[in-house]
């Protein structure tokens, strides 16, 4: 995609005024790192607080009506009419083989006196998630006109709780709708890089208030989408276009926990005979953590092979560890694999040993309830 075809975010220019340096991701021209690069940045969101601009997701409040969940749950493996108020569900939009056309956070809140599904989804799926919501469910409100920001980190609660008065009761998962500059902005305990931490939408001309505010907090520093990725990928989180895509289905992913299983009896819900099938067997790949023995870099589309050089299977993500320093992956072997035995990547022709690892890396500190 050239330059002149990727979409900017809102507060693009803030960026640029913060020496941000940009390249394309998901069809946005977005931050990658700050001056102090990429590592500084992902040790900072471990033992501080990091924000990020994450506004190129998409946005959907959808109204909380029969004729609306009815349309939802053909595509999402939840049961959306029993959903609880004020918390978050990570799930996903199933394709007809129960492959997963994106993964999404939804939840159920009330705005205006009335009741919603409130929806984030991945900027890289838009196109095709709007054609779904279009031919599908009613009235409903894409935001076009508020940015998502990401606040990340141990101390990402108390650099906060002085400008937004958060409850005391907040934790994992949860979702409120609070007063900041007499604007409504939804606020979620929820993350993408295993610390604790929020996601805060807030209206376009409200946003660079908010961030300054936060900033005045000298442990927090602004990061971009590098580090973003390091973080996840240390914290064993799934990445749409990675780990998962339209020919991957949840069970396959070691998403399964995902799923509300009752769902799968469903036949209105896409895929669901093949996912219950798939339930019940043993999972025809098996997502797995790596790292090498040697000092080599893993990344995403290196090869795995057995003692035999044999293919069995391949990395989705890889990236250099600041906390383990060390590289380290995500990938899949096929089911027939013999776990125990030796495994290879295929590096320039040359065969480097690894060892499988637990996933997750790194321990997520998520602040949940008692």
């Amino acid at each position: 995609m050239t330059e002149e075809a990727l979409k900017n975010i809102y507060l693009k220019d803030f960026h640029k005024k913060n020496d941000a340096k940009f390249a394309p991701f998901a069809g946005y021209d977005m931050p990658i790192n700050y001056k102090k690069g990429i590592i500084n940045e992902h040790l900072h969101v471990r033992n501080h607080t990091g924000i990020f601009d994450v506004s190129h997701m998409g946005q959907i409040l959808i109204p909380f009506n029969e004729e609306n969940i009815l349309a939802l749950e053909a595509y999402i493996p939840l049961n959306i009419k029993k959903i609880i108020s004020n918390k978050c569900h990570y799930s996903f939009i199933l394709n007809s083989n129960g492959g997963i056309v994106d993964d999404i956070m939804i939840s159920k809140i009330k705005f205006d006196n009335n009741e919603f599904v409130y929806i984030v989804y991945n900027s890289s799926r838009k196109q095709i998630l709007n054609k779904i919501f279009n031919a599908t469910i009613s009235n409903f409100k894409i935001f076009e006109d508020r940015c998502l920001i990401a606040i990340q980190g141990p101390e990402s609660f108390s650099s906060i709780n002085s400008i937004l008065n958060l409850p005391a009761s907040m934790n994992f998962l949860n979702i409120q709708i609070l007063q900041y500059d007499d604007n409504d902005l939804f606020i979620s305990r929820s993350g993408y890089t295993g610390e604790d931490g929020f996601e805060i939408s807030i209206s376009n001309n409200k946003a660079e208030k908010l961030i300054s505010d936060i900033l005045n907090n000298n442990n927090v520093i602004l990061c971009g989408l590098g580090c973003r990725d390091s973080l996840r990928v240390e914290a064993g989180l799934s990445l749409y276009g990675n780990e998962i895509n339209e020919d991957i289905n949840p069970i396959q992913a070691g998403l399964s926990w995902a799923l509300d299983k009752n769902r799968l009896q469903d036949h209105n819900l896409n895929g669901s005979q093949i996912l219950s099938k798939e339930l019940s067997s043993i999972p025809s790949v098996n997502k797995i953590g790596l790292s090498p023995i040697n000092k080599i870099m893993l990344r995403n589309q290196m090869t795995i092979h057995n003692n035999n050089k044999e293919e069995i299977g391949f990395i989705t993500s890889g990236c250099y560890s600041p906390i383990l320093k060390k590289s380290i992956g995500i990938g899949y072997i096929n089911k027939l694999s013999n776990i125990s035995e030796k495994k290879y990547v295929n590096v320039r022709d040359q065969y480097e040993e690894i060892k499988l690892e637990k996933i997750p890396f790194v321990k997520k500190n998520y602040k949940k309830g008692d």
